[in-house]
Protein backbone atom coordinates (compact mmCIF):
# COMPACT_ATOMS: atom_id res chain seq x y z
CA UNK A 1 0.00 0.00 0.00
CA UNK A 2 1.90 3.23 -1.19
CA UNK A 3 -0.79 6.07 -0.07
CA UNK A 4 -3.05 6.14 2.46
CA UNK A 5 -6.53 6.31 1.82
CA UNK A 6 -9.09 7.81 4.48
CA UNK A 7 -11.94 5.57 5.24
CA UNK A 8 -15.26 6.39 4.54
CA UNK A 9 -18.56 6.09 6.72
CA UNK A 10 -21.72 5.13 5.38
CA UNK A 11 -25.03 5.07 7.40
CA UNK A 12 -27.97 3.78 6.61
CA UNK A 13 -30.69 3.40 9.19
CA UNK A 14 -32.34 0.54 6.80
CA UNK A 15 -29.67 -1.85 7.47
CA UNK A 16 -29.66 -4.44 10.28
CA UNK A 17 -25.72 -4.68 10.70
CA UNK A 18 -23.18 -2.66 11.28
CA UNK A 19 -19.06 -2.52 10.80
CA UNK A 20 -16.89 -0.69 12.91
CA UNK A 21 -13.77 0.86 11.05
CA UNK A 22 -10.60 -0.09 12.01
CA UNK A 23 -8.06 2.84 11.22
CA UNK A 24 -8.91 6.44 10.56
CA UNK A 25 -10.63 8.82 13.43
CA UNK A 26 -13.76 6.69 13.92
CA UNK A 27 -13.27 5.38 17.67
CA UNK A 28 -9.43 6.64 17.91
CA UNK A 29 -8.42 7.79 21.42
CA UNK A 30 -8.25 11.41 21.53
CA UNK A 31 -10.33 12.25 18.73
CA UNK A 32 -14.09 12.93 17.89
CA UNK A 33 -15.97 9.87 16.13
CA UNK A 34 -17.03 11.52 12.37
CA UNK A 35 -20.41 10.52 13.64
CA UNK A 36 -20.56 12.19 16.62
CA UNK A 37 -20.59 9.32 18.79
CA UNK A 38 -18.78 9.38 21.95
CA UNK A 39 -14.98 8.36 21.79
CA UNK A 40 -12.42 6.22 23.89
CA UNK A 41 -10.43 8.47 26.38
CA UNK A 42 -7.70 6.12 26.82
CA UNK A 43 -4.07 6.48 25.12
CA UNK A 44 -3.39 3.34 25.71
CA UNK A 45 -6.56 1.25 25.30
CA UNK A 46 -6.82 3.24 21.83
CA UNK A 47 -10.58 1.79 21.39
CA UNK A 48 -10.09 -1.44 21.44
CA UNK A 49 -11.43 -3.21 24.68
CA UNK A 50 -9.84 -6.02 26.52
CA UNK A 51 -10.68 -7.92 29.05
CA UNK A 52 -8.87 -8.44 32.70
CA UNK A 53 -6.40 -11.36 32.98
CA UNK A 54 -6.85 -13.04 35.87
CA UNK A 55 -5.10 -16.24 34.60
CA UNK A 56 -2.52 -17.90 37.41
CA UNK A 57 0.66 -15.62 37.54
CA UNK A 58 3.46 -18.25 37.87
CA UNK A 59 5.58 -16.09 39.44
CA UNK A 60 5.64 -13.53 36.39
CA UNK A 61 5.77 -9.86 36.88
CA UNK A 62 2.43 -8.58 35.24
CA UNK A 63 1.84 -4.50 33.65
CA UNK A 64 -1.36 -2.43 34.77
CA UNK A 65 -2.65 -3.24 30.78
CA UNK A 66 -2.56 -6.97 31.18
CA UNK A 67 -4.07 -7.75 34.37
CA UNK A 68 -6.83 -4.95 34.70
CA UNK A 69 -7.37 -4.14 31.01
CA UNK A 70 -10.18 -1.96 30.72
CA UNK A 71 -11.44 -2.06 34.22
CA UNK A 72 -12.59 1.22 35.92
CA UNK A 73 -13.47 2.44 32.58
CA UNK A 74 -17.17 4.12 32.50
CA UNK A 75 -17.79 2.09 29.27
CA UNK A 76 -16.88 -1.19 30.12
CA UNK A 77 -18.66 -3.90 30.66
CA UNK A 78 -18.00 -7.64 30.97
CA UNK A 79 -18.35 -8.67 27.18
CA UNK A 80 -17.09 -5.43 25.52
CA UNK A 81 -16.98 -1.92 25.00
CA UNK A 82 -20.72 -0.15 26.03
CA UNK A 83 -19.15 2.54 23.20
CA UNK A 84 -19.35 -0.06 20.36
CA UNK A 85 -22.38 -2.25 21.88
CA UNK A 86 -24.44 -0.64 24.29
CA UNK A 87 -24.26 3.19 22.64
CA UNK A 88 -25.93 2.26 19.66
CA UNK A 89 -28.19 -0.55 21.11
CA UNK A 90 -29.83 2.33 22.75
CA UNK A 91 -30.39 4.37 20.58
CA UNK A 92 -27.11 6.76 21.07
CA UNK A 93 -27.98 7.94 24.60
CA UNK A 94 -27.07 11.14 25.50
CA UNK A 95 -26.17 9.45 28.98
CA UNK A 96 -22.57 8.77 27.65
CA UNK A 97 -21.82 12.40 27.19
CA UNK A 98 -21.79 12.49 31.07
CA UNK A 99 -18.40 10.50 31.01
CA UNK A 100 -16.62 12.98 28.30
CA UNK A 101 -12.78 13.14 29.36
CA UNK A 102 -13.24 10.25 31.56
CA UNK A 103 -13.22 6.95 29.35
CA UNK A 104 -10.47 5.05 30.42
CA UNK A 105 -9.13 2.53 32.84
CA UNK A 106 -8.49 3.11 36.61
CA UNK A 107 -5.04 2.30 36.35
CA UNK A 108 -4.51 4.80 33.35
CA UNK A 109 -6.50 7.54 35.83
CA UNK A 110 -4.22 7.03 38.73
CA UNK A 111 -1.29 8.08 36.24
CA UNK A 112 0.00 4.44 36.00
CA UNK A 113 1.31 2.98 32.34
CA UNK A 114 0.39 -0.54 30.77
CA UNK A 115 3.27 -1.88 31.59
CA UNK A 116 4.10 -0.96 35.02
CA UNK A 117 4.74 -4.23 37.12
CA UNK A 118 1.20 -3.99 39.31
CA UNK A 119 1.87 -2.74 42.68
CA UNK A 120 -1.97 -1.23 43.24
CA UNK A 121 -4.15 -3.85 43.45
CA UNK A 122 -7.29 -1.00 44.76
CA UNK A 123 -8.34 -1.23 40.61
Amino acid sequence: MKNYEKPVVVVSGETAEGVYAASGAVGSAGVEAADGAPKCDSIYMKGVWQAPDYSDWQGVTRGYKQQFACLGCPANTDSGCGLQTHYVDSGQASSYDVDNGNRKPTWEKKGYGPGDPVTDWAM
